[in-house]
């Protein structure tokens, strides 16, 4: 497994809608390293953030080292990270806003204009 912080390390800030992209890294890695669940339990907790690791550890399952155990405490402490980013009408607008100004041309500026929804 990458180091914290390395280039293909996973890492999760406590962030709710990033929650299911770091467990799908996390556990891709995992997988490759073929760790156990043990492993997985201790692994985990050093690719957040430390108010984030701190929290973690006092949940179910991290202790027994029961992996699914354990994530399933995670996501049970994240109400909704299963629905992942959500825009608000607020964001639109200062889309539109920063867009209106700037003519799109190419093909290449429309992707990018498209991208951000």
């Amino acid at each position: 497994m990458p180091g914290p912080g390395l280039n293909k390390a996973p890492s999760f800030n406590g962030e709710m809608s990033e929650l299911l992209e770091f467990f799908e890294l996390f556990e891709e890695l995992a997988l490759s390293c073929a760790l156990t669940d043990e492993q997985k339990c201790k692994a985990i907790v050093r690719y957040t953030d430390t108010p984030t690791k701190r929290f973690w550890v006092t949940l179910i399952g991290f202790e027994s080292k029961d992996y699914t155990v354990f994530k399933a405490s995670i996501l049970a402490k994240y109400p909704h990270a299963d629905q992942g980013i959500h825009y608000t009408i607020c964001d639109l607008e200062r889309i539109v806003l920063n867009t209106a100004k700037s003519d799109i041309s190419t093909e290449t500026e429309l992707l990018q204009y498209y991208r951000q929804f």
